[in-house]
């Protein structure tokens, strides 16, 4: 019984350790999102942290636009970031638990 429970503590603690560095991984690794017309371009890593936002001379003119544009540009790169992390983390999960009967990813 308790070798049971050493053993899945053991897991758990192997599911944090495989998190960690999952969290690391996505942390280094970064993409580029651009706006429809090109004005914007957002570098962002994957677990959404803006790296770098570079913004077309021409549109700091039009304060409106630019905010509209800021906002869908970084809502699009976020949502990349989300069902990025959902899916490694579907991944990682799949790899480091034990099979539990009922429980789906």
């Amino acid at each position: 019984m308790f070798g049971n429970i050493m053993e899945m503590m053991g897991k758990l603690q192997s599911v944090q350790e495989n998190f960690k560095k999952l969290k690391q991984d996505l942390d280094s690794r970064t993409f580029t999102e651009s706006s429809s017309d090109g004005t914007v371009s957002i570098t962002m890593s994957e677990l959404a942290t803006i790296k770098d936002i570079q913004i077309a001379s021409g549109l700091l003119a039009d304060r409106e636009q630019l905010e509209d544009t800021l906002v869908v540009t970084l809502n699009k790169a976020l949502d990349k970031v989300k069902q990025n992390a959902m899916e490694e983390a579907k991944r990682t999960d799949k790899e480091s638990l034990p099979p539990i009967p009922g429980l789906t990813f």
